[in-house]
């Protein structure tokens, strides 16, 4: 499972005992010591030896709080060592958080382009809140309509679920947003949500995505590589 808080990853894995890792897990105190050297490690993986205790919890929890480590562009492997420890440390994990359910699309045309928002001086992809008692696709078809103004989508299956951390008025929230695959037109008039912040939407090609990407969320970044990856042409 993977949470993301900006632009810092934590994912939590089970330790395979036929994996080799890169590196060695290492413990709480030495991954900090890394961090607090103040050098970027864009892209670089760290294997993080999971704790038991609510110390190690705690660590996890102000760690992915905290402002500067959020702007740490890399992922952090918290290895456990039995699916039974990891799923008991994230039922209680995620209860620190308000969770808020939320849908998007990845929308794609007849030339194979996908429908993208640009926010924030960001390119990403539609998403928003689940209201109370919407399913969750008639939120995902929703959504995609009022950020891009496209009338028609045809909403196809389900492609994944996408986990990420956000302050709001002093809580932290954990936004768990569900990801459908549609198909749309090229032809199809689009009006960016403004009052959403969004400043355009564009169809964008695989090749255009690759030249925008680095400046992207890894979150976004994350769901285009899976989608690339079951469609390689």
């Amino acid at each position: 499972m993977k949470i993301f808080a900006l632009n810092l990853c934590l994912d939590f894995v089970v330790r395979d005992p036929a994996q080799s890792y890169e590196i060695p897990p290492m413990s709480f105190a030495e991954l900090m010591g890394y961090f607090f050297k103040g050098t970027d490690y864009p892209g670089q993986i760290f294997y993080l030896e999971a704790e038991s205790g609510e110390e190690f919890a705690n660590h996890l929890f102000e760690l992915q709080q905290n402002d500067v480590f959020r702007e740490v562009l890399t992922t952090v492997k918290v290895v456990f060592k039995s699916q039974q420890w990891l799923d008991s440390f994230l039922e209680d994990w995620v209860d620190r958080f308000k969770q808020v359910d939320a849908a998007g699309g990845l929308v794609v045309n007849e030339d194979g382009e996908y429908l993208c928002i640009f926010n924030r001086n960001k390119w990403t992809l539609p998403k928003g809140r689940v209201e109370w008692l919407e399913p969750v696709e008639t939120a995902a078809v929703r959504e995609v309509q009022e950020e891009t103004g496209i009338d028609t989508i045809f909403l196809q299956e389900k492609i994944g679920v996408t986990y990420h951390t956000f302050r709001r008025r002093r809580k932290w929230v954990l936004k768990i947003t569900h990801w459908y695959k549609m198909k749309g037109s090229k032809e199809a008039r689009l009006q960016p949500q403004k009052e959403e912040g969004i400043e355009e939407v564009a169809w964008i090609s695989r090749q255009q995505w690759l030249e925008v990407a680095s400046d992207s969320y890894p979150l976004t970044r994350h769901l285009f590589e899976e989608e690339f990856s079951l469609n390689v042409s």
